[in-house]
């Protein structure tokens, strides 16, 4: 293959980086947002582990990039918010780059015209609805749309050249998408396969009419295993493994140490096997209800066509072009990978996240959008037509990705400093809360004076408590250890990972032990004991603590609280309960069911006072809540169903 990229292509590459790199940082938010935003800030921060399977490429790389930004004065928020703009805009120039390679090859020349419309059409996947949403945000699946994209750009580029530093860099591309999330990139591998074969992008003997060569002649499957065989797909092989042995052994030996979080501990063989398995997540994908299924098609289905959006014509033209160029082996590469990740994602029994698993098969169905953008490209003008197609895309996708709408973190902070007195201990079920408070905390020094816990007391390893919190485990370290010993001979991955099921009466007693113990001390030194709702409800069921409680803003207390602190929660006016950004957040679930719950109990507790003032700005906020509840139901149905 003769060089293809030139001068002519540098503003075209500017532009494929730019554009998104200018709409994600625009969009993107000093706070953290739901779900695990907080934990890979603070893994990051730490150096420790993330839960599972770990994402040591993401870990490693993260802490690279926040080591170095650190040096200017960015915190760890800003500076990964910057990580996943980077990460889809270097994406969408890569993208730029295989689509070139594609499209010349194809053509057989590179006008503007051309080098303009592979340029707009990967703008057009990283400015897509979940790319965007992915893109501004701290999170690992953006550095999984960077691992894809090396991937396939080395995949496309050994295919038209057959060039050794090609297998090279695609071999970089599977292995830090196997060492990052890594199901999404396990069920690629399959498909590298048909790279190593000819006529993939293009029937030579369609276009000219050659007669087929002998090795064309073969079976598809007969092709395949050849290809098992070949040494460039061997070294492509060994070297991907190589260097995915390298990140979980690297994660493997920074497991050895004992952090003030860490989400398990795969220290031996066996347990990393175990988290890099998926550890307790692994049984997500074995209880989904029919009526769940159902209700997640059509989910995922508006997910593609708002990902596609305005392309989707170009997406429909293309499959009829694969279809009469004789392209099937790539067409049938492109949609079995959708519909591989579909079926997975539609069986998954989880709500938060849901979108993201989706992004590697939404960039593979981007080739589509080029085939049809290349060969209607005349007929239609297009050369006009994308790129209005293009700044609708963005001007409509920006309002509903604009994250600086919606601090999560910064309200949900602010809400537990009003609502906890001095040297509180505070219960917590809900993952976001707590494991935002660890990450302030830790990195930012963030109510040093309270002790927070996940409802489990040991949250995701048994360490964290006195690592975190010596004076306090001094307080406690009998009953603790007793209970920890006895669930480690019970169930010995909850002891040093999430989950705590206490199936035992042993259990039940050393857990009912430990909380009497810690709802002692904090009377005994005249401290709040908070707990949030599900804490409370688990707690309360089970006769594990003293069920008379007062109201403390967002938490039951077991002293009176002060009414400030309730005067702040109850009119729930918090910023991110005011942005559209909520009604499409699967993960601010739980958080609505949590202010529901404890406005519940403000409600009741002042009825019981007579306090009529408060009763009413109560149940305003409950009627608020239950609300935005419908309408959050409306879009997001099958979460409802799996809670």
């Amino acid at each position: 293959m003769k060089r293809i990229f030139t001068l002519r292509d540098l503003p075209f590459l500017l532009l494929s980086f730019v554009v998104p790199l200018v709409c994600f940082l625009l969009t993107s938010s000093s706070s953290l947002m739901f779900d695990d935003a907080a934990e890979f800030a603070l893994v990051i921060k730490l150096g420790s582990i993330a839960h599972p399977p770990g994402t040591p490429a993401y870990i490693l790389a993260g802490m690279t990039w926040t080591t170095i930004t650190g040096i200017f004065g960015m915190n760890i928020i800003n500076a990964m918010n910057v990580f996943s703009a980077l990460c889809i805009s270097f994406s969408s120039l890569l993208l730029y780059c295989s689509f070139k390679i594609i499209s010349v090859n194809i053509l057989k020349e590179d006008s503007i015209k051309n080098l303009l419309i592979c340029c707009l059409i990967a703008v057009s996947y990283a400015t897509g609805a979940t790319t965007w949403a992915w893109g501004n945000t701290v999170e690992v699946y953006s550095f999984q749309v960077i691992a894809m994209a090396v991937a396939f750009y080395g995949l496309t580029y050994y295919h038209f050249s057959g060039k050794l530093i090609a297998i090279w860099i695609a071999a970089l591309g599977l292995a830090l998408g196997l060492c990052n999330h890594h199901l999404t990139m396990i069920l690629f591998l399959p498909f590298t396969t048909v790279f190593f074969l000819k006529d993939i992008f293009i029937r030579e003997d369609v276009v000219s009419k050659k007669k087929r060569t002998k090795d064309q002649g073969k079976s598809f499957a007969r092709q395949l295993i050849s290809v098992l065989t070949m040494p460039h797909f061997l070294l492509l092989a060994g070297v991907t493994l190589g260097i995915t042995c390298f990140f979980y052994g690297w994660m493997s030996y920074r497991a050895q140490s004992i952090y003030p979080f860490m989400f398990g501990k795969p220290d031996t063989l066996s347990e990393l096997y175990y988290h890099i398995s998926g550890g307790v997540y692994s049984k997500n994908i074995t209880s989904t209800s029919a009526s769940i299924i159902s209700s997640r098609v059509p989910f995922f289905l508006k997910l593609t066509f708002f990902q596609l959006f305005l392309f989707t014509p170009l997406f429909i033209a293309g499959i009829i072009i694969l279809i009469k160029r004789k392209l099937f082996r790539l067409m049938w590469m492109i949609l079995l990978y959708y519909i591989f990740l579909f079926i997975y994602q539609v069986n998954n029994n989880q709500w938060s996240s849901t979108d993201a698993y989706m992004l590697l098969p939404f960039l593979i169905l981007t080739i589509p959008v080029l085939y049809g953008a290349i060969y209607y490209l005349d007929k239609f003008k297009l050369v006009y037509v994308i790129p209005v197609l293009l700044c609708i895309q963005i001007a409509y996708n920006y309002p509903i990705n604009n994250k600086k709408s919606y601090p999560v973190s910064e309200s949900l902070m602010e809400l537990l400093d009003k609502s906890a007195p001095p040297n509180s201990i505070i219960i917590i079920s809900d993952w976001t809360t707590v494991i935002q408070y660890y990450y302030y905390r830790i990195a930012e020094n963030f109510r040093p004076d309270l002790v927070v816990l996940n409802s489990d007391i040991k949250f995701t390893h048994y360490k964290i408590l006195p690592t975190l919190y010596p004076q306090f485990y001094s307080k406690i370290k009998n009953e603790y250890d007793t209970f920890i010993k006895d669930l480690t001979a019970e169930h010995p991955h909850q002891a040093v990972n999430t989950g705590c099921d206490l199936s035992t009466i042993t259990l039940v007693n050393d857990f009912k032990t430990l909380i009497t113990k810690m709802e002692s001390i904090a009377a005994s030194e005249h401290h709040q004991f908070l707990t949030d709702p599900q804490a409370h409800y688990f707690y309360s069921t089970h006769k594990y603590y003293n069920p008379k409680r007062f109201v403390s803003g967002c938490f039951s207390s077991s002293l009176p609280g002060d009414s400030t602190a309730n005067d702040f929660f109850i009119d729930m006016n918090f910023p991110f309960l005011k942005s559209d950004l909520i009604y499409n957040d699967p993960a601010a679930l739980d958080k609505l069911v949590d202010f529901q719950a404890m406005l519940d109990w403000h409600i009741e507790f002042y009825k019981a006072n007579a306090d009529v003032n408060r009763l009413a700005r109560a149940e305003t906020a409950h009627d608020k809540i239950i609300k935005m509840q419908k309408e959050m139901k409306k879009s997001m149905s099958f979460a409802y169903m799996l809670k």
